[in-house]
């Protein structure tokens, strides 16, 4: 079990993590030499497709670690039982550019039209509710 609170601060930066309610048995994370943590993965299960929440890697993570940290992401979801992964991704991120590289090297899917995402909370009015 990972406490999620040694996540350093840069990985957290412009996240919302004091909002959500972070599973640690989804969260996955990559230490280099010195046993620093240099970058994490934090997904969910979604009906056997693990959706990729977020993938951060710090600037100065050493060139394995992502490899290194999708492969034990990999090595996991699948002896979970899962059937495969999605992620939406921002391009102009390294780290995100690199997930897709591997990715498609690996006969993933790339689907290039761009999506609108809605994010709605649980703890406003919907339809008619007061």
């Amino acid at each position: 079990m990972i406490d999620v609170k040694c996540i350093p601060d840069e990985l957290k930066q412009g996240e919302n993590w004091q909002l959500l309610d972070i599973d640690p048995d989804w969260l996955w994370i990559v230490r280099d030499r010195e046993d620093r943590i240099v970058g994490f993965l934090l997904a969910c299960n979604c009906h056997g497709l693990v959706l990729i929440w977020r993938l951060r890697m710090t600037k100065g993570a050493p060139r394995y670690s992502l490899l290194r940290l999708l492969r034990g992401f990999i090595k996991d979801i699948r002896a979970r039982g899962c059937l495969g992964y999605v992620a939406m991704l921002d391009l102009e991120r390294e780290e995100e550019r690199a997930l897709y590289r591997i990715a498609f090297r690996a006969k993933g899917i790339f689907l290039p039209k761009a999506v609108s995402v809605i994010l709605g909370s649980v703890n406003t009015g919907h339809l008619g509710e007061s």
